[in-house]
């Protein structure tokens, strides 16, 4: 398998939801909605995010890792990936598993359910440069001493 699929790291746990910190939130293309229909089936639908980031670059590095993922297992079909979420460790996103693939420009973070009646799985697609960038400013602020009046 070329790209590692990996228990994503407790400190990413908002970055699996739209409702994450705005600033880390920007370093976000977008991300892809998945299902499986009545189990076999593939449906996905994009949520772009940052249409700047959306590049050919970008589309067939995220081709790449999901066509990989839909044939070594995770996203081949819901019991494929209820047998991957059961015996592999996963970050614990309450009723959802959490697992990140990252390349040398992407992190992609999914978020898997695998339960009829529910999308499957959500990938969120963050551009590393601008996720570090995000990050930087953040402690930057964090760590700046406030001024008295």
């Amino acid at each position: 398998m070329k790209h590692q699929i990996k228990c994503a790291a407790p400190e990413q746990h908002s970055m699996f939801y739209s409702e994450c910190d705005p600033s880390l939130r920007n370093a976000c293309v977008g991300h892809l909605r998945m299902d499986f229909g009545s189990g076999s089936e593939f449906y996905s639908t994009w949520w772009g995010n940052r249409d700047d980031l959306n590049d050919s670059t970008f589309k067939a590095e995220l081709n790449d890792v999901v066509n990989e993922l839909r044939k070594d297992g995770l996203l081949k079909n819901r019991s494929g990936m209820q047998k991957y979420c059961s015996y592999h460790q996963s970050l614990n996103l309450n009723e959802s598993y959490g697992f990140s693939v990252e390349t040398d420009d992407h992190l992609f973070l999914l978020r898997c359910r695998p339960e009829r009646g529910n999308y499957d799985c959500y990938c969120y697609c963050y551009n590393k440069r601008e996720l570090t960038l995000a990050q930087s400013q953040e402690q930057g602020e964090s760590q700046s001493p406030e001024m008295s009046l």
